[in-house]
Formats: C-alpha cells, structure tokens, sequence
C-alpha cells in the first residue's frame, strides 16, 4: 500500500509499504479524509523525534476495510472514525478514570504508525461508527472538537458567562464555537488577524490582541475563566498574571519552556489552574459526535485548506506557519 512516509526532519516521501498486521480486536480502515495536527507539525520539523521511517497522522474518517475475528459491531464500508489515544485500561490512573495521562498510553501517529496510508488500523474499542447526519470533513474534525470541549468542561462555565480564550488556532476556534453554542460569551485574543476573523465568525463577542490593560478589560467583563491555547510560555504567565479574581485558567497548550509566575496573587485571589489533556475515554468522544450529529456544532468550519495525499508535505509546512486554519488531506481524488 501507498504511505507519506516522514524518513527525517521535513523529508516526506510516498512510498510502498507492507499492509498493517489485523489482530482479531482491530479493524482496519481506509481513510477519506485525515486532519494535520500540531503534534503531526512538531514531528515534521523534527522538534520531536519518531523512529525514521514513520507514518504520521490521526484525525481520521474512513471506511472499515476489515475486522478483526473478536470484532463483530462494525461491517465493511461502514464510515468510522478514530479516537487515536488508547489508554492502557489497567493502571491506577486508567481505574480513577484518568486514561488521558496515562503512562503506558498508545497514540496513533505517535507511538504508532499513524494514518497517512491507503490502510490504517485502530482497536475496535476505539473505533466510533460516524452516523449519516455527520459530514466527512465534519467527522474529519471530530477528534480536536473533543479536546476543546473537554477543557470546555473543566472550566465549568456555564451558559451566561464569560470566558477569554489566548490563541486561536485549531483547538481556541473551536472551544470557541462549542463555548457560542452553548450560549457562553466569549472574548478572542490573537495576533493573526485572520484568525481573529475566524473567531468572530464561529461566535465570539469580542476579538482583539492583548494589551497592558488585559487584566481591567477582563475584570471589567467578568471573566470567570481563561484558556491558555496557545502553547508558549508567554501566553500561560499573560494568563496567570491576568486572569481576573475567583478566575480558573485551563492550560491546554503544550509549551516546552518553562513559565514564571507568583504563587501568592494564585492563593490570595483564589485563582486555580487546570490542565486540560486531551480527552476522557469513552464519555467525551460520545458526547461531542452527538452534538455534531444533532447539527448542534459543525467543526468543519473551521477548516480553511484541503489537500491531495501526494502533497501531505506542502500541507504540513502550511500548517506550519501558523497562519492557516484545521488543513485537511483528502485521500481519493481531487480536493473539495
């Protein structure tokens, strides 16, 4: 089968390679539609480090090409898609419910081969049947749509609040516009104006970069909670230093570097931080395809490029500036 194989640091080459392996609890899959992940980035330019050669990629919709000899919920032709974290289910995180930080975890596209092949293979377990309401550059978009809303959820904002969001990439945009649905008012805050404008599009009340006056403006709007998306060091001390009295600020970014701040103005004012990993295996993946079933939310629209497979790589550098929105690779024919 054809793969885009990543052989080193932006060297991306389509190539023949072996069939994935069918275990009797897997399915595999034939991918239509793959989504470009930061973390499918940070691998591409060589920031993080992958057993060369290696298939990258795992924001898949596809059909069921086979299955497993255990599995018997899913039938071929049948569109699905891929939750692509695989707690180990065993360990004491896993039993408190924890799965998303879980030591022994398995990622597709990370610690496995990923998806930017003709074939690809998931566990059963992890394998969601999409239904027919759902789009398949909707359901394409499914799996960052999770992680937004599951930071979403540990914010515990509610309908009539406030919230502010530093960054607005992929996962910003769309706690965004789930935030917009749920009737919760949000303030945008980015560098890119085109973003800005992505932002206002999918719901946000307000949208503008951060000033010297950050922490009045907040205050002034009650903003009972901040979401860090942007992933530097710079937006998670702008966050804590800003964040307004009684605030909660939900770190779903991933910077390297560390980050200042003063523990005193956290416990004096009860400002309290949560980390945001990802998702809860099985209850969030369920939940957010049944708002995109119900036409609640539509995160396709936050996609603003599709290419062909044979440009994964000009895909990946685009993704790379930053400039772009959620970039799809569509795997037969033509881009829509």
């Amino acid at each position: 089968m054809k793969a885009a194989l990543l052989t080193g640091p932006e060297e991306i080459k389509i190539d023949e390679i072996d069939e994935p392996r069918l275990s009797p609890n897997d399915v595999m899959i034939q991918p239509k539609y793959i989504g470009i992940c930061g973390t499918d980035i940070s691998f591409y330019f060589g920031h993080r480090r992958v057993p060369y050669p290696f298939v990258l990629g795992h924001e898949v919709i596809g059909a069921v090409a086979a299955a497993g000899d255990a599995v018997d919920k899913f039938v071929v032709g049948q569109r699905v898609l891929v939750e692509p974290n695989y707690p180990c289910g065993t360990c004491r995180l896993c039993a408190a419910g924890r799965g998303a930080v879980c030591a022994d975890k398995i990622s597709m596209g990370v610690n496995v081969p990923g998806c930017f092949s003709e074939y690809a293979v998931a566990p059963a377990e992890f394998v969601w049947s999409v239904p027919d309401a759902i789009s398949d550059p909707d359901a394409a978009t499914i799996e960052p749509l999770a992680v937004s809303m599951h930071g979403l959820m540990q914010s515990g904002a509610k309908k009539g609040d406030t919230i502010a969001v530093l960054g607005c990439g992929v996962v910003g945009l769309l706690l965004i516009h789930a935030a917009s649905a749920m009737g919760i008012r949000t303030i945008a805050h980015d560098r890119i104006g085109s973003k800005l404008a992505m932002a206002l599009d999918l719901g946000a009340a307000v949208a503008g970069e951060t000033g010297e006056d950050t922490a009045g403006f907040w205050e002034k709007e009650n903003v009972t909670a901040v979401f860090e998306c942007a992933g530097t060091s710079a937006t998670v001390e702008l966050a804590l230093a800003t964040a307004p009295r009684g605030a909660r600020v939900i770190l779903l970014g991933l910077p390297a570097a560390p980050a200042e701040f003063i523990p005193m103005r956290l416990v004096r004012e009860g400002i309290n931080v949560y980390t945001s990993m990802i998702y809860d295996h099985p209850a969030d993946f369920a939940r957010t395809i049944e708002l995109v079933a119900n036409g609640k939310l539509h995160p396709s629209r936050v996609v603003t490029d599709t290419f062909s497979f044979e440009s994964v790589a000009q895909a990946l550098r685009l993704a790379g500036t930053g400039e772009s929105g959620k970039i799809h690779v569509k795997m037969e024919g033509n881009p829509q």
